[in-house]
C-alpha cells in the first residue's frame, strides 16, 4: 500500500505562512514613534494627557510647541516591556499633563527624537476645546501654579473639577512644621508645609505661599520635583500626606515674628454617584470617579526671636550664626614688587553663611587690594549648609618683609549660646624689588651715595674722572643696521618655508591632528552649553555637554562615536595611564547627561557645578595623557 504524504500538499501554505511571519516580525521591530492623547475634545481648564512613545532606545527628544496649553507636569517617563512567544519588546513613553487656556481648535505638532542615528517625528494631534463651566474656569484662573503629582498615571475617569462644599477640615488640611519656635537673630529655622488628606489626593493648584515678613528666606529647589505621597496615622485615622514645600528661614530682627498661613486648592477624587452611561461602566462599576477641589489653609505660627548678646562679642564678628570652620591659604610667600598674590579664605558649615558679610581684613601698608571674588556652594538636605569662599587679589607695590595677620573668624553658636573664635595662620610675605622698574621701590634714608645712584635713574652725581667718547655712525647706508634689514626678508622667507613644511607634515597625520585639537573643539562646543546654562535651559545644556564630551573622547582616543561605550572608554583611558578617579568622574558626568535627557526630574545637580566639572575634566585628561 502506498501512503500519500500530506506535507507535500501543504508546502505552499507553509511557505506562505513563513513569509507572512517574517513580514510581521520585521514590522514589529521597526522603529515607531507615535503620539496619542487621552482626549481629543476637552473643556477649558480640563486636564488631559498626551504621551509620545518610542519602541527602541533613543535620545535628543524635543517636545512640540505647547504654548496654547498650561503644562501641569512633564515630561514624565515610563517604560513598558512585554514578551510574546519568547520575543521581548520594550517601549519608552514621555507624557505631559495639559489643560487648554481658551476655546478653539488647536493642533499639537509632532515631537522629534533620534533613534539609531535617524531622526523620527511623531504624528500631529488635533484638539478641540470648548468653553468650560464657571467652576472649571475658576479652578484654572491660576493654572500656571497647578501641580499634579500623579501625571504618570493614565487618567481614564472624569477629570472635571468641582469645588466641594461638604468636605470638612478633618478630611483635608495643612500642617506647618518648624524646627524651633524660639531662636536668635539669623539662626536657621526649617519650615515644612505638609498636606494631609483622607481622600484620594490627586494634585494641587492656586497655592499661595506665606509671606515671611521679618525673615530672610530660601525655598528648597522645587523645579522638576515630584511630590511623593506617604501615609501617616493621626489619632487612629490614616491620612495620605504630601510634603509640599520646605523653606529655610533666618530671622532678621528680634521680637515676635509670625509665619503667615499657607493656602492651597487640593484636587481630591471620590467615586461618582451618577448612573452608568454605557455597558462598560455597568460591568466595571458605577459611573467612575469625579475630582473635587477642596480649599485648605494652615495655621499661623509665632516665632520668638532673641537678639544676639552684646557681651563678649568679638571685634571681627561679621554676623555669622551657626557652626562654621575656616580655611586660609595663600598662593605664594615670595614675590617681586608689582607681582600679584591670591589670598583665599573659605568659610564652611551650617547656618546663615549665604548672607554673611566678607571678613574685615587690614592688609599691610604698600599692598594694593581689590574687592574679593566670592564663590558659593550650598546643599539642601534637612539644613542649609555649604561653603563660601573669598578670593582676594593682593599686589605689593614695594619691597620688604610683610606679615598678613588677623585673619581670624568669629561666629555665634546658638547651641552653645556663645561666640566662637576660629584662629587663622599668619602669612609672612617676602617682597623683592621689581627688576623692570624701581619707581615704587622705597629708598632707605641711610643709604650711601653709591646706593642712591644704583636705585635712581633721573638724578646722577657728577663724574670727576676722564670720560671716553666714541664716534657715532654718521650714515645709515653701509652700516650694520643697513645690512641687517637687507637680510631680514630672506631670513623670514626661509623661516616661513620651514614652518610651512613642518605644518604640512603635522597635518598629514589625521589621527594626530584630531587628538591634538580634541580639547579645542570640545571647548567650542561648551560655549553653546554655557549659553544654555545662562538661560537655565537644562535640556539644551545637558545635550551640549554630552555632545562635547563624546566628541572630545572620540577625537582624543580615535574611536568612532558609535563605538563609544563605558567599557571601551574606561579601557582606552586606562591604557593611557589616566587615573581611575578621573575616569570615574567622566563616566559619572556622561551618566548624568543621559539621565537628564530621559528623566530630568531625577537630576538635581547644579548645572554651574556640572559645567565647571566638565571643563576641569577635559583639562585634567589633557594633562594626564601628556604626562
Amino acid at each position: 500500500m502506498q501512503i500519500n504524504k500530506p506535507i507535500n500538499r501543504s508546502l505552499p501554505l507553509a511557505s506562505f505562512l513563513l513569509v507572512l511571519i517574517c513580514v510581521f516580525s520585521s514590522n514589529s521591530f521597526a522603529q515607531k514613534f507615535t503620539a496619542q492623547t487621552s482626549k481629543n475634545k476637552v473643556a477649558v481648564g480640563e486636564i488631559f494627557q498626551i504621551a509620545f512613545t518610542i519602541n527602541t532606545s533613543a535620545s535628543n527628544f524635543k517636545a512640540p510647541n505647547l504654548s496654547d496649553f498650561d503644562v501641569y507636569s512633564g515630561p514624565n517617563q515610563s517604560t513598558s516591556m512585554q514578551i510574546i512567544n519568547g520575543s521581548m519588546s520594550q517601549s519608552i513613553s514621555l507624557s505631559y499633563m495639559l489643560s487648554a487656556k481658551k476655546e478653539g481648535k488647536f493642533t499639537i505638532g509632532p515631537a522629534s527624537i533620534v533613534a539609531n542615528g535617524t531622526k523620527l517625528e511623531s504624528n500631529s494631534i488635533p484638539i478641540e476645546v470648548k468653553g468650560g463651566s464657571q467652576q472649571n474656569n475658576t479652578n484654572n484662573s491660576n493654572s500656571s501654579n497647578a501641580y499634579n503629582p500623579y501625571a504618570n498615571q493614565q487618567n481614564t475617569t472624569n477629570t472635571n473639577q468641582q469645588y466641594s462644599s461638604d468636605k470638612s477640615s478633618d478630611d483635608v488640611f495643612i500642617r506647618t512644621f518648624v524646627t524651633k519656635k524660639s531662636c536668635y537673630i539669623d539662626e536657621q529655622i526649617v519650615v515644612t508645609q505638609k498636606v494631609y488628606s483622607r481622600l484620594n489626593l490627586r494634585g494641587f493648584q492656586n497655592y499661595k505661599m506665606p509671606e515671611y515678613n521679618g525673615f530672610w528666606s530660601q525655598n528648597e529647589n522645587q523645579k522638576n520635583k515630584q511630590i511623593e505621597l506617604g501615609q501617616e496615622n493621626i489619632d487612629g485615622v490614616m491620612y495620605y500626606v504630601a510634603e509640599f514645600t520646605k523653606s529655610y528661614l533666618f530671622p532678621q530682627r528680634s521680637g515676635q515674628l509670625t509665619i503667615e498661613p499657607m493656602e492651597i486648592d487640593c484636587i481630591v477624587r471620590k467615586r461618582s454617584n451618577r448612573q452608568p452611561q454605557n455597558v462598560l461602566e455597568q460591568i466595571f462599576g458605577g459611573g467612575g470617579y469625579e475630582d473635587f477641589v477642596v480649599k485648605a489653609k494652615s495655621k499661623s505660627i509665632t516665632i520668638d526671636v532673641k537678639a544676639l548678646p552684646e557681651k563678649d562679642k568679638p571685634a571681627n564678628f561679621s554676623g555669622a550664626v551657626g557652626n562654621f570652620s575656616l580655611k586660609a591659604e595663600i598662593s605664594k610667600d615670595k614675590v617681586k614688587a608689582n607681582e600679584s598674590i591670591n589670598l583665599k579664605l573659605s568659610v564652611a558649615g551650617k547656618g546663615n553663611i549665604k548672607i554673611t558679610d566678607a571678613p574685615k581684613i587690614t592688609f599691610p601698608d604698600g599692598f594694593e587690594t581689590y574687592e574679593p571674588k566670592v564663590t558659593e556652594s550650598y546643599n539642601e538636605g534637612g539644613s542649609f549648609n555649604g561653603t563660601k569662599t573669598y578670593d582676594y587679589l593682593l599686589i605689593p607695590r614695594k619691597a620688604g618683609e610683610f606679615v598678613i595677620k588677623d585673619l581670624d573668624f568669629s561666629y555665634f553658636d546658638p547651641e552653645k549660646k556663645a561666640y566662637v573664635h576660629v584662629p587663622a595662620p599668619e602669612f609672612n610675605i617676602s617682597v623683592s624689588p621689581d627688576p623692570n622698574g624701581t619707581a615704587n621701590v622705597v629708598i632707605d634714608p641711610s643709604a650711601t651715595k653709591s646706593e642712591v645712584e644704583a636705585k635712581e635713574n633721573d638724578i646722577r652725581y657728577l663724574k670727576t674722572h676722564d670720560i671716553q667718547l666714541e664716534k657715532a655712525d654718521t650714515f645709515f647706508f653701509s652700516s650694520w643696521k643697513h645690512y641687517t634689514l637687507l637680510g631680514l626678508p630672506i631670513l623670514l622667507f626661509a623661516g616661513f618655508i620651514v614652518m610651512h613644511s613642518r605644518m604640512q607634515k603635522l597635518n598629514s597625520d589625521v589621527v594626530a591632528v584630531k587628538e591634538r585639537k580634541a580639547a579645542k573643539l570640545a571647548r567650542k562646543q561648551l560655549v553653546k552649553a554655557e549659553a544654555f546654562k545662562t538661560q537655565n535651559n537644562k535640556d539644551g545644556f545637558y545635550q551640549e555637554v554630552s555632545i562635547a564630551l563624546h566628541s572630545y573622547i572620540s577625537n582624543k582616543l580615535n574611536i568612532p562615536v558609535a563605538e563609544l561605550s563605558k567599557e571601551n572608554i574606561e579601557l582606552q583611558l586606562t591604557k593611557r595611564s589616566v587615573p581611575a578617579e578621573t575616569i570615574g568622574k567622566l563616566l559619572a558626568t556622561l551618566g548624568d547627561c543621559d539621565v537628564a535627557r530621559y528623566a530630568p526630574a531625577a537630576v538635581s545637580n547644579d548645572i554651574n557645578v556640572v559645567y565647571n566639572n566638565t571643563v576641569e575634566l577635559i583639562t585634567k585628561i589633557e594633562d594626564e595623557t601628556k604626562a
